[in-house]
Order: structure tokens, then sequence, then C-alpha cells
């Protein structure tokens, strides 16, 4: 580190590389060492494009730290650059074992597919917040707006303004009232737990467990977390960590606290001299049940990397089931909830027109 100090500035002055702008750099990093390329000329042909974006300018970071003499391992450990502990390791193991291309390739894969599954849920529960939405900004529309106009001509001839409307109206009412102070404090609740949680170790801890203990919500986080667990140490174990540096590496990256906690266990237990199988089993690692069976098979084989990017597979399978699940059923509930609030906005409506229209007639 005191030689990446010395060629890289201060790290305030070090300008901060998205997550996005890394991935991109790092698979075209990858795609030129696998047509052939050493690291260094292909760090140099990608520097030379004209460009301003974020992954040029990564580029361009990384080029200049190896061309100073640094391993492009060393170069993403720089201030400013995206890349985990793990990930900057993945890439040491494949310099040391003269398989950076292949090393590099799988790591651009992991990212790809990692940010691709943020992109897929992202996109998932768009359309459903995009109903729930507009049902929400349609109803207070008509309740604050449109429908006040007709309680002056109902209460000048004493009659009654129907149910729906009513019950609109006072949806109005209370939106106008409590609306701005519910989205404040919403807005605060949120940051409070956001500022918590990156402050608070034990509520770090128990958001944490909740995602991958709790009834509800295992189902849908616990696959997710064990997806990136599992392929980060096929990946670790493709190029050439031992099962204790991977374990370590790999608790380190996670972002799920829990998870960590389960891996430095079976770490501790693999330690004690039990065979990693069952140090995975016994420190409740194995959600799915699969994992002491591959494990058992590459202790006898030692292809460890397979066993993990198979149970990766099949973890990565659970999660889109769950997400799939999740929104076959969000989908429906939020056109449940559109059309009702349609329906409903209409009825509430169209009732005292009609009405306004037989008082004006001199109906009842």
């Amino acid at each position: 580190m005191n030689a990446l100090a010395a060629h890289w500035p201060a790290r305030s002055r070090a300008p901060q590389v998205s997550r996005q702008d890394g991935v991109r750099a790092l698979s075209r990093v990858a795609a030129l060492t696998a047509a052939g390329m050493t690291t260094g000329d292909a760090l140099a042909a990608s520097a030379r494009r004209k460009s301003r974006s974020g992954s040029d300018a990564c580029l361009a970071r990384l080029a200049l730290a190896v061309r100073r003499g640094l391993s492009l391992s060393a170069a993403m450990a720089a201030p400013g650059l995206p890349f985990s502990e793990a990930e900057i390791a993945v890439v040491r193991a494949g310099e040391a074992g003269g398989a950076t291309a292949r090393t590099l390739t799988l790591l651009a894969e992991r990212i790809e597919r990692e940010s691709a599954g943020v992109r897929r849920i992202a996109s998932a529960l768009t359309y459903p917040c995009i109903l729930m939405v507009g049902a929400l900004a349609s109803l207070s529309f008509l309740s604050i707006v449109v429908l006040p106009s007709f309680t002056s001509l109902y209460a000048g001839h004493g009659a009654e303004l129907p149910a729906t409307t009513r019950a609109l109206l006072a949806f109005g009412d209370a939106a106008g009232r409590y609306g701005l102070s519910v989205v404040v404090a919403t807005a605060a609740l949120v940051a409070a737990a956001r500022l918590a949680r990156a402050r608070s170790q034990r509520w770090r801890r128990l958001c944490a467990r909740a995602a991958v203990e709790a009834p509800l919500l295992r189902t849908l986080f616990a696959p997710g977390a064990m997806h990136a667990t599992c392929s980060l140490l096929g990946l670790l174990f493709e190029a050439g960590c031992e099962a204790e540096e991977a374990l370590t590496l790999a608790a380190r990256a996670c972002v799920n606290v829990a998870v960590a906690e389960r891996l430095s266990r079976c770490l501790r237990l693999l330690r004690r001299g039990l065979p990693l199988s069952q140090a995975w089993t016994s420190a409740g690692l194995d959600r799915s049940g699969d994992g002491t069976a591959l494990l058992e098979i590459a202790e006898a084989t030692g292809n460890y990397a397979e066993a993990f990017s198979k149970l990766g597979v099949l973890e990565g399978r659970a999660a889109d089931e769950a997400l799939t699940r999740i929104c076959r059923l969000a989908e429906p509930a939020s056109v449940v909830v559109m059309a009702c609030a349609v329906g409903g906005g209409v009825l509430a409506l169209y009732q005292p027109m009609l009405g306004s229209a037989s008082l004006l007639l001199g109906g009842s």
C-alpha cells in the first residue's frame, strides 16, 4: 500500500468511479486480454480512447498505475476505484498463477451477472410502482381539485353527497392536511434507518438477519445472498486461493453481515479440523441442502471451484424463482389497486355530476 500511495495522490483528491463504470472498464480489459493481449497493452489500448466516460477514466487510471510499475491488482486498490478486496484478491491470485486473462474474464462475468440481477429487480418492480403512484395521484387530483366544487351546490340545496364522493373527499382532506407530514416523516425514517445501518453494527446485523432468517423475507433475499457468496467462492478457488483464504476474503466482501458471520464460523470450524462440507453445514450455510453433497464430491476430487460454481447456479435459480413469484403477485395487485382507484374515482365523480343536474332541474 505504501507503493500505491506513492503513485496516487491523496485520497481526497482521487475522483470516485462508479461501480457500473468499473464493470465496463474491467469487461473491456478482460475482452482484450482474452484475445491474446497482455494486461499492459490492453490497458494502454483502452486508455487511448478519447472519451469522458467514467469507464474510460477508470481505464486511464489503471493504465497509468501499470505503466509506473504496479500490478493490475495493486492498481485496482487505488482510492476511488469501486473494486472490493475479494475482487482484487482474485486478480492477484490470477497474476500469481499466470492466468490473468482467465481470471479477468471470470471476474468480469461475475460482476456483470451481479449488475444484471440488480437491474432485473429494478425493472421488475418499476411497473407495479408506477401503477401505484398513478392510482394515488389520480385519487388525490379528483379529491382535492375536482370534487370540492360539488360540495357547495349540494350544501346549498340541503342534499347529501353520495357515499363514494364523501369517502374520496375525506381522503383528499386527509391528504391535504397530513400528506406532506407523512412524506417528510417517511423520508426521515428512511434516512434514519440508512444512517443507523451505516453506523450501528447492531442495527446492521439485525437487518441482515431479518433478510436471511425472517419467514417472509428469507425466501426473497437469502437465495440472492447465497448466490453472490457461492459465486465469489467459486471464483476465488478458480483463481487458485486456498480454502481458508477464500473463506476469509468472501466474509470480508459479503454485503450481508449475517452471511459474513456464518462464513467466519465456517472458517473457524475448518481450522479446528472439520472437513469443509461439515463446516459449511454446521455454520448454517447449506440453505438449499445441496451444498453438503457437492462439497463432499469436491473433497474427493479437489475441485472446489466447480462445486461452489454449481452451488451458486442453484442458488441463482432459487433467487430468480423467488423474484418471479414476487412479480407475479405484485403486478396483479397493482393492477387491482389501479382498477379500484379508477373505478372508485369515476363513480365518485359521476354520481355528484348526475345529482347536480337533478338539483338544477328542481329534483331532490
